[in-house]
């Protein structure tokens, strides 16, 4: 089966199957694995190129779970670091970043509704904000 905007039916994918998706924030790529479009949660694997990272401060509009399969993923302010088997819960409305990856990260990323109440500035179009 493949499109994943279609909810509540099985899903099965092979994630090596898939092409990396670049969005406009350099050095960031996703693929995403599940999305409910009356709800906009998600499922997505995404990946950080070494030295990348989100620029700024932000919030999310949903609950965001990380979970880090390879890489060093480092919240700066805080020095909060995703390492291989970490597991990150960041709840709605909380403000964090920038982040910085160390080294190339790769994190399955599920958040629970939509990803931002608002487009951040580090994207140039609605579509990566999703």
């Amino acid at each position: 089966m493949t499109g994943f905007d279609v909810p509540l039916q099985e899903i099965l994918l092979q994630t090596d199957d898939l092409e990396w998706v670049e969005k406009s924030l350099a050095g960031l790529s996703h693929k995403m694995l599940w999305r409910d479009p009356e709800t906009e949660a998600s499922i997505a694997l995404v990946r950080f190129e070494q030295g990348s990272g989100i620029p700024s401060e932000h919030k999310h509009a949903s609950n965001q779970f990380m979970f880090c399969l390879s890489g060093r993923y480092v919240y700066l302010p805080t020095g909060t670091t995703l390492t291989k088997g970490s597991f990150y819960w960041n709840p709605k409305g909380v403000v964090h970043g920038p982040t910085h990856a160390e080294e190339t990260s790769v994190l399955l990323e599920v958040y629970d509704g939509p990803h931002y109440p608002e487009r951040p500035v580090f994207y140039d179009n609605d579509e990566d904000a999703r």
